[in-house]
């Protein structure tokens, strides 16, 4: 890796489509992946991620993308439960 330990701000992807959210996770330079390791998801809203938008990472870090057909089943109590924003619909 001859970057400099590049440092990146994670986009915040929740409430985008799955293709739109993974499209723009690596358009950031980072690895969109679905739970418990997954493939991302392709289809669906996106309803939470982890790490959280704005958080500050390396180039290539996964970021665990949950649509609603993940189930909401979330075993790792730092991820965020973020489905309300999900709900909101800016149109």
């Amino acid at each position: 890796m001859a970057h400099h330990n590049a440092k990146l701000e994670v986009p915040d992807v929740v409430g985008l489509n799955a293709d739109d959210a993974c499209a723009i996770v690596r358009g950031t330079g980072l690895l969109p992946v679905g739970p418990d390791g997954a493939a991302a998801p392709a289809t669906g809203v996106i309803v939470a991620q982890e790490p959280s938008g704005s958080a500050v990472v390396a180039r290539g870090t996964e970021v665990v993308l949950w649509n609603q057909d993940s189930g909401g089943e979330r075993r790792d109590a730092s991820v965020p439960h973020r489905i309300e924003s999900a709900e909101l619909d800016p149109a």
